[in-house]
């Protein structure tokens, strides 16, 4: 529900603020796409020797996939928070720029894992990344929602609880497989797959 104490003036800052948000989020998704490079090869081999090549390039489609769909639930909770925000202030704008500054560099990561795949240091990178992007965009709810600082106030105790949790639970499996990774780094990988069952829970 719109907030009806909301000036003309915030809502056209809050709306710089998502518009800046929402170019990170599009650039850096695309940016995922950069590491999927066509393999080279003289043209009468390209029958022979492309599939094998792009069997190859397999931990490099997984990661792009992998890192598309995060970066995309991302995008679908900050869009979510912000339909909830109202008003804004300086504590907020720098969150939510280290929030934008963890969705950056995640190609970053995402190339490692593709080029090192099921690698304990490259798996507790990406996780690592991921797991303090996730906190820190649950910090950002937690911080805008507290007393109904910068949120609607008509919006329902028990969903702003109930989302506070959720934005807990990502993180949290992120960071539950750095723990698995020192064992195991494929089955650390092999659980992230738990996250996409959280997508049923938004």
């Amino acid at each position: 529900m719109p907030d009806e104490t909301q000036s003309p003036e915030t809502k056209l800052a809050l709306d710089r603020i998502i518009f800046f948000s929402d170019a990170v989020f599009a650039i850096a998704i695309t940016l995922l796409a950069l590491e999927l490079r066509v393999p080279e090869m003289p043209v009468d081999q390209v029958a022979a020797q492309m599939p094998l090549q792009l069997v190859a390039m397999r931990p490099k489609f997984v990661s792009f996939i992998l890192s598309f769909m995060i970066i995309g639930f991302y995008w679908a909770a900050h869009h979510r928070d912000f339909q909830y925000i109202k008003r804004y202030d300086q504590r907020l704008i720098w969150m939510n720029l280290l929030l934008l500054m963890f969705v950056a560099f995640l190609p970053f990561p995402t190339a490692m894992l593709g080029n090192y795949p099921a690698q304990q240091f490259t798996v507790t990178l990406y996780a690592g990344c991921l797991a303090v992007m996730g906190f820190v965009r649950a910090l950002l709810w937690w911080y805008a929602s507290r007393n109904y600082r910068l949120i609607d106030r008509t919006l329902d105790p028990r969903r702003i609880a109930l989302l506070n949790r959720r934005g807990l639970i990502v993180p949290l499996l992120f960071l539950l497989s750095i723990v698995v990774a020192l064992f195991n780094p494929l089955v650390a990988m092999w659980s992230w797959g738990l996250v996409g069952l959280t997508f049923a829970l938004r």
